[in-house]
């Protein structure tokens, strides 16, 4: 038997990018799942397709008594609630970044603590990693340096997110987990140039016509991306089976440069338009990929959805959305 099912589950953000799939699987599994989303970001087309079982509460998680209400009853809660955006708005808007991804952080953990719920995942972010990490990376890099520039206020909120969870786990006797998902990519994902990924934003690029298409930095730097399926897949198997107040990384070791990315795109649109690296951007992390010898250790996670793959998912539904 599934060890989901007939639990009572919340997945804060579950109408969002990663917690879509997540909150999909989990109805998969026999789960009975409440979805906590204001929907500034989420949207509830992401579940419609299991809408009808679940229970939607679109609730501020800014409000800690919002926060008390969701949690009150539940077996499990899966914290995605954040603020996630990409390069250009991370770089500019750090105050903004941490305060409100410290407010999710704090508000859930503290009010599932209240009300009891006996299992916590923390969601956390490969941008907790120093600049200099070790590639592929290991969880213990976490404990060295501060994160990558462009990204520090995402990054040190984050942060502080696991050492809090950490607290919780070792001081008030918590079950909670940390997991730390890397580069996620999918359909679901932003597309507003301001704010989305690299994936999404490229492919934008692409399909509006642009030529050249413009990439920030060298086009060396690389990625190890895994399809948001599969991070959400993770999560669940790190909050059953990963190692309390401990983090793992959620991702894949298989690396691609951005210049690999942009043939890869081109081959699957079937368009080939020129491409330009503007290097007076940043590159952000000149490498990223995750070690993942710990959470296959746990949890057995090996990602399933390739690369080439994904990105014709993503190209698909673009074209379905125009």
């Amino acid at each position: 038997m599934s060890y989901w099912k007939d639990k009572r589950v919340v997945v804060t953000g579950g109408a969002g990018f990663i917690g879509s799939y997540l909150t999909e699987l989990l109805v998969e599994q026999g789960a009975r799942v409440t979805v906590a989303d204001d929907l500034s970001r989420g949207s509830v087309d992401r579940i419609a397709s299991v809408l009808q079982k679940v229970d939607l509460r679109t609730e501020s998680l800014y409000c800690y008594k919002s926060c008390l209400s969701v949690c009150e009853g539940q077996d499990v809660v899966l914290n995605l609630a954040a603020k996630v955006t990409g390069i250009e708005y991370n770089r500019f808007n750090m105050a903004d970044m941490f305060e409100t991804n410290m407010k999710l952080q704090m508000n859930v953990l503290k009010a599932a603590y209240e009300t009891g719920v006996s299992n916590f995942l923390q969601v956390s972010t490969a941008c907790i990693y120093p600049h200099d990490a070790k590639v592929p990376t290991p969880e213990s890099e976490g404990e060295r340096g501060a994160p990558e520039p462009t990204n520090e206020g995402y990054g040190l909120a984050k942060l502080m997110g696991e050492k809090l969870a950490k607290y919780y786990a070792r001081e008030k006797g918590m079950n909670v987990r940390i997991g730390r998902p890397f580069n996620a990519y999918g359909p679901r994902d932003h597309y507003d140039e301001k704010t989305s990924h690299v994936i999404p934003a490229i492919l934008k690029r692409v399909l509006d016509g642009d030529d050249p298409v413009v990439i920030w930095g060298t086009g060396n730097q690389s990625r190890a991306f895994v399809h948001a399926r599969d991070a959400a897949r993770g999560m669940m198997l790190v909050a059953e089976k990963g190692p309390v107040g401990e983090p793992l990384n959620i991702g894949h070791d298989q690396q691609v440069t951005m210049k690999e990315l942009f043939a890869v795109i081109c081959e699957v649109t079937g368009r080939h338009p020129k491409v330009t690296y503007d290097t007076s951007k940043p590159d952000g992390y000149a490498k990223r990929g995750s070690d993942t010898t710990l959470l296959r250790r746990y949890t057995g996670f090996v990602p399933s959805v390739p690369l080439r793959e994904g990105i014709r998912e993503m190209y698909d539904s673009m074209l379905v959305a125009r």
